[in-house]
């Protein structure tokens, strides 16, 4: 019997390794790679960065390829009567199901530490490339298509020669809120600083134009700073919840319940009801975002088993060695039912409307019917 498990369980996860393989490098290399070719990125920053997407890719890859290899062994074992040789030898089909219901579980976690490596190891290391290699970036999309913009900065050329931008035309709109700067010269140079992720332009000869009328010529060099995309250290206490490592999420839950408390005593002490409702409200929606994001990470793991309890048995009541149909039969139910639900979880659950455990909810349901249709099969 050992034997039987062994085989099912390496038959599937031998599809699922090569499943898996092919749909990453298709969206890595085909995908990632041709789109920064068309944008005009520099190949040396592509390749750079994409040992840093696989992790992403994973993520999302993880679950569906699973399905397709459990619907790919189980329906040819169906279809083969593999299934009907075991129950003749009086074997139970759960027999050669659990098995990999409980390799599909430790995958599962596997998918859920992926969230990790994400914000621990891949996020990091591209947004280091992005700032290390930004003028770079910028001067290969000039010399292809003689524009480049991003937040708060955009500039047309009409050519580019070496490091030179040949009759810019640099719009720039200060983060902090200050008044939109045009800038028109006769020539310019991208200048970017690794270590403090500023990014700078030098014009020679130029024109500035203010949104708040200030308009005069300036014929010596003039330095107009662009912008600031931080440091490679990551703060924290401003990060997104999703760019936080799991270790790091039950001291920022501390920290902004504290402020929290203190926020709403200030209001006590006399303060300013607009300012203190202003930052409590700020509080209360990081805290619930953090809250949530531990349960989020597990539910999204877990995915994958819910996937399996699906999978199985519809693929062995089709009897169908049809795995692309069987697959298909399976994974559009999950689409229309199973990522709308955990899309509101996940709203409901960041909003505060619901505690942090209503990320499960997607993950119950599959798990209901993939329970029901693992109980009929037992039974039959």
């Amino acid at each position: 019997m050992r034997t039987i498990q062994t085989y099912v369980v390496w038959e599937v996860f031998k599809i699922f390794m090569l499943c898996l393989i092919a749909s990453v490098l298709l969206m890595v290399v085909g995908g990632g790679l041709n789109e920064g070719l068309k944008k005009g990125l520099p190949p040396g920053i592509i390749l750079g960065m994409m040992p840093y997407f696989v992790p992403e890719m994973l993520r999302f890859t993880i679950p569906g390829c699973l399905l397709f290899a459990i619907c790919t062994v189980f329906g040819r074992m169906s279809a083969s009567n593999e299934i009907v040789a075991l129950k003749s030898a009086g074997i139970n089909p759960i027999e050669i199901i659990w098995p990999v219901l409980v390799a599909t579980y430790a995958l599962s976690f596997v998918t859920f530490g992926l969230y990790d490596v994400c914000a621990g190891w891949s996020r990091p290391n591209m947004h280091r490339i992005i700032i290390q290699s930004l003028d770079d970036t910028a001067y290969s999309m000039l010399r292809t298509q003689k524009s480049f913009s991003m937040k708060g900065f955009s500039v047309r050329v009409k050519a580019v020669d070496g490091r030179r931008l040949i009759e810019p035309f640099i719009t720039v709109q200060p983060t902090n809120g200050g008044p939109e700067v045009t800038l028109t010269a006769e020539e310019a140079q991208l200048e970017s600083n690794p270590e403090t992720g500023a990014l700078q332009v030098v014009c020679r000869n130029s024109y500035i134009e203010s949104s708040d009328g200030t308009n005069y010529w300036q014929p010596e060099p003039f330095v107009q700073q662009i912008t600031q995309l931080g440091t490679l250290d990551v703060d924290m206490n401003t990060a997104s919840p999703a760019a936080l490592m799991l270790s790091n999420i039950p001291g920022q839950i501390a920290r902004e319940s504290k402020l929290l408390e203190d926020t709403l005593y200030s209001l006590q002490m006399g303060g300013d009801p607009e300012a203190v409702a202003y930052a409590a409200e700020a509080h209360q929606k990081r805290l619930w975002r953090l809250q949530a994001e531990r349960q989020r990470r597990l539910s999204n793991g877990l995915g994958c088993f819910c996937f399996a309890c699906v999978g199985i048995p519809v693929a062995m009541w089709r009897k169908t060695s049809d795995n692309v149909t069987t697959f298909f039969l399976c994974f559009l139910p999950i689409l229309g039912l199973y990522y709308p639900l955990l899309v509101t979880g996940e709203t409901m659950a960041r909003d505060g409307v619901l505690a942090p455990y209503s990320v499960w909810l997607a993950d119950v349901v599959l798990l209901a019917i993939g329970g029901l249709l693992l109980w009929k099969l037992n039974r039959n």
